[in-house]
């Protein structure tokens, strides 16, 4: 019997598919633990693995291999959230109705966790979102982390 024969019995799946799995629950729980398991579509939890995708925010396809590759053009999603997007460079997909598309007040940020507007200061950086600070503030996000 060879090695991955043997591999994917103990395992019960072909040794692939366990790795690119165990790759998965590892980018989760680095996620969850600093707080970054907020979807980029809807802006809510990511609860489970299972639900996790990651996705490119632009198009890439038939456009540009460095697009693919760009990390400031990966996020993470819920799987629901995650859908094809129009092959327009500068198109940027439309939000979910439920995202919440009011603007922020001045120096303000949204705190998924308060479910309300704080200050910027409230926050750290985060330069994956659009609001260039984490979607939890530093007192959510210890309470999170506890």
């Amino acid at each position: 019997m060879s090695s991955n024969e043997n591999k994917a019995r103990t395992l019960g799946m072909p040794h692939g598919t366990a790795s690119n799995r165990l790759r998965k629950i590892l980018l989760f729980h680095q996620l969850k633990k600093h707080g970054e398991n907020v979807c980029v579509r809807c802006r809510e939890l990511i609860e489970s693995v299972d639900d996790l995708s990651i996705e490119h925010l632009n198009p890439w396809e038939g456009i540009s291999a460095d697009l693919f590759w760009d990390l400031n053009n990966v996020g993470y999603s819920h799987l629901y959230c995650n859908r094809p997007h129009r092959f327009n460079q500068n198109a940027v997909p439309p939000p979910p109705p439920h995202i919440r598309t009011k603007e922020a007040p001045e120096g303000t940020a949204w705190c998924t966790g308060h479910k309300d507007y704080l200050l910027v200061e409230a926050f750290h950086s985060n330069e994956r979102n659009l609001s260039g600070v984490a979607s939890y503030c530093k007192e959510c996000r210890k309470v999170r982390l506890d």
